[in-house]
């Protein structure tokens, strides 16, 4: 559970998917693999997500076009019901398998009985591509619109005003227990005794 066992409204999760990732960590290759630490479906599949919803909750998970039907599972293991999905559209060509991704997506799910707050939101938006996994800050708004407070960002590399954050690469705002990060509130506890 999260530090002071504080429950969120909205949850902006950016699993570090384990899932046709090239490259090794530190290695040059492409891919994110070469860029931060991966994640199984298993270990994703384990994260206490559930504890960190008020009882009627928005999760908004990124997912990358390998990840998509993972994503959808995942989500319903954690007792969500997925709603509709967002599309990012990236003005550029990108890398793929099959297709050359231009897109990347989030899955809006639900917890309990929590409708969306705006019924005019459209499903894409075209925002810039900027440094690898940055995702665009505009999504924050959009999710702010349509989901109710208070909101939480997963695997967050930086800071936005009015979301509490956790993470690897930014000052985390709570705990999440099995999950250490090296700017936690428990880490940077242990670090000042």
């Amino acid at each position: 559970m999260a530090t002071e066992n504080k429950k969120f409204g909205t949850v902006l999760i950016d699993f570090p998917w384990d899932l046709q990732q090239k490259g090794k960590l530190g290695s040059k290759g492409r891919g994110a693999g070469c860029k931060y630490p991966l994640m199984t479906l298993d270990e994703i599949q384990a994260m206490p997500i559930a504890d960190l919803l008020e009882d009627d909750a928005h999760v908004w998970c990124w997912v990358t076009q390998a990840a998509l039907e993972p994503g959808f599972k995942i989500l319903r293991e954690y007792g969500l019901i997925p709603k509709s999905v967002f599309t990012w559209v990236k003005p550029r060509m990108g890398l793929g398998n099959f297709l050359r991704s231009a897109t990347e997506f989030i899955i809006l799910a639900t917890k309990g009985n929590c409708p969306i707050q705006f019924k005019g939101q459209i499903n894409w938006g075209i925002f810039p591509v900027q440094g690898h996994s940055h995702k665009p800050e505009e999504v924050h708004k959009i999710i702010e619109r349509c989901s109710p407070g208070p909101y939480l960002e997963l695997f967050a590399r930086r800071k936005f005003p009015g979301w509490s954050v956790w993470g690897n690469e930014v000052e985390s705002d709570i705990s999440i227990p099995g999950y250490p990060v090296p700017n936690s509130p428990s880490t940077r506890t242990k670090k000042s005794n």
